[in-house]
Formats: C-alpha cells, sequence, structure tokens
C-alpha cells in the first residue's frame, strides 16, 4: 500500500508564542530595494559590485565642455525622452550618458547605430549627430569617457567644428542628489543648466515643489527649466512650476 493520505483538516500546527517577525517601516523596504538595486547584500550573501571585467569606476568627473542635466522628480517622468529630444534639438555634436542601469535603461530603442561596447563600462550608439552611451554593467557607474570620438558618419549640423555638449541623463533619486550613485550627484549639482522632468499631474507638481525645495536655492547664472510631460491620452496642458527667487530664469 502506499503511503497513508493526509487527513482532511487536520489542523496546523499553531506557530509557537514570540516568533512573529517585527512589521517594517516603509524606509527599511526603500533602502532595502536601493541597496538590491546596487548589489549590496550583507552576511554571506555578499556580491561584487561590478561584473566581471567592467572597469573601476569611482571617482570624479571633470567634463570640459558645457553640460545639460536631465533630473527626473520621480520615477518614469520621462527623462530620457527629455534628454534624447534636448540632445536631437542642438545643432551641436552631443554626448548624452544614461545613468541608470542596464536592466532600467530607457535609451536602448533610441539609436539608429549600436557602435558596441567601447570598453570604459559603456555601450555605445548613435542617433545623428547625438552620440548615446548607456551603461553595460550593474554596479557603480562608470566614469564618461573624456572626449569620445565622432564616428565618421556623424553630420556636423553647424557645418563646422563646434565645441561638444553633454547632456547627463540622471535619471530619479527621490532621496535627494547625495543618495545618486558615484559622481552622478557632484554633476548634476555642478552642471551649467539643470531641466527637471515631471508630469502634468498633481503629484506630479508636488513632486516638482519637493525636488526645488531639495535642491535650495539656485547658484548665480543657474536655470532651471520644468518640462510637465502630459500623459497619453489626456490633456496636453503644462503645469506651472513655483514661484522662484527674482533673477534667476
Amino acid at each position: 500500500m502506499g503511503p497513508a493520505a493526509s487527513t482532511p483538516g487536520t489542523p496546523r500546527a499553531a506557530d509557537p508564542p514570540d516568533t512573529c517577525r517585527a512589521s517594517v517601516s516603509v524606509a527599511e523596504l526603500r533602502a532595502a530595494w536601493h541597496a538590491a538595486a546596487a548589489g549590496r547584500f550583507r552576511g554571506t550573501m555578499q556580491q561584487p559590485s561590478t561584473a566581471p571585467g567592467a572597469p573601476a569606476t569611482e571617482g570624479e568627473w571633470s567634463p570640459t565642455g558645457e553640460v545639460v542635466a536631465v533630473l527626473g522628480c520621480h520615477g518614469y517622468a520621462g527623462c530620457t525622452t527629455v534628454a534624447v529630444a534636448l540632445a536631437a534639438a542642438t545643432d551641436r555634436p552631443v554626448h548624452l550618458l544614461e545613468t541608470a542601469a542596464p536592466g532600467a535603461s530607457g535609451l536602448v530603442g533610441y539609436a539608429t547605430a549600436e557602435l558596441g561596447p567601447t570598453g570604459t563600462g559603456w555601450v555605445r550608439g548613435r542617433r545623428d549627430h547625438v552620440i548615446l552611451d548607456r551603461r553595460e554593467h550593474p554596479g557603480p557607474v562608470p566614469l564618461p569617457d573624456p572626449d569620445p570620438p565622432t564616428h565618421p558618419d556623424i553630420p556636423d549640423p553647424g557645418g563646422t567644428a563646434q565645441e561638444q555638449l553633454t547632456v547627463v541623463d540622471a535619471g530619479c533619486h527621490p532621496d535627494g542628489l547625495e543618495a545618486a550613485p558615484g559622481w552622478v550627484g557632484p554633476a548634476v549639482a555642478a552642471a551649467q543648466h539643470l531641466v527637471l522632468v515631471t508630469t502634468a499631474t498633481v503629484p506630479g507638481m508636488r513632486r516638482l515643489e519637493e525636488t526645488l525645495e531639495r535642491l535650495g536655492p539656485p547658484t548665480p547664472g543657474w536655470c532651471w527649466p520644468c518640462v510637465a510631460r502630459p500623459l497619453a491620452g489626456g490633456p496636453r496642458r503644462c503645469g506651472t512650476a513655483p514661484a522662484r527667487p527674482p533673477g534667476t530664469c
């Protein structure tokens, strides 16, 4: 005969007292999510922060030309879409850097030609006169190439050699720029131009106000253009950014 079947309706033994787990706060869940996304684990589960063969990536970035940083006020605000639109609209050679993890990249579908890995932690593509770099490995964000070579097929919109513009797609960092990985936070803070991206909704406007409050007073000559993306199928209206101090644009 086979093994005796379990008796239906047999009550499950009650858990011993004092074994229930304490509730987890939202802040703890958020910290755990950021740690998991960065590949940081405790105890024997510690994982390397970089993929095998990835270059050392922590350090400071000192760009030589003008920098435009695009920062999302919340997730899925459309940071990459706005960054690509800005890069494509200028008549200068542009180097666009996306700092999101490879699995969260929104830049994959924008290249019209893939140029392959650079050997410095980036995967390169191009779209017209724009060089598109996205991360190749998870972990720390690699330092950008100081002067990426221009592909011979990339047209020069101005007709003459012009200074390169760098556009940084910084993504969304709800805990502030100090929580941004590696060189990203300092690069956004030091950029000559900062574009904030949000959605044209009440929650989107609130997140915009929170981001402006967190950034604090602008430095002299620092502008804060704010782009409000309408939701698909919704009314095409843009919200108004909160009033800024006199002398700022």
